[in-house]
């Protein structure tokens, strides 16, 4: 069976860039959620200024939710992959010291 070499720098490191993509995701749903229009704004001189409202609403409470849940996911996608490459590294520790015991004798 071939050896597995895993890079855990690598892992850790590809962790940190999904907590970083979290920042960056939660300042647009910060901003997002900013975002507001009244009826007024939808009014082009007929009478579907407020469905175009509700409809603008809905939509915008759907987006705010959708980056929420991205901020999460992405969070736990990085705490993940770091938690990944320190069970790989105990497991390394404990694999390694098994086997210093074993050759010493």
């Amino acid at each position: 069976m071939d050896e597995l070499n895993v890079i855990t720098d690598a892992v850790r490191d590809e962790g940190g860039k999904w907590l970083e993509l979290s920042d960056r995701v939660a300042a647009v749903k910060t901003a997002a959620e900013q975002l507001h229009l009244d009826v007024s704004a939808f009014f082009i001189g007929d009478a579907n200024a407020l469905i175009h409202s509700m409809a603008y609403r809905d939509f915008h409470s759907f987006l705010v939710d959708i980056l929420g849940g991205a901020v999460t996911e992405f969070e736990q996608i990085g705490g993940a992959l770091r938690r990944i490459a320190d069970e790989y590294d105990r497991a390394d520790k404990i694999i390694s010291l098994d086997l210093n015991k074993i050759y010493s004798a």
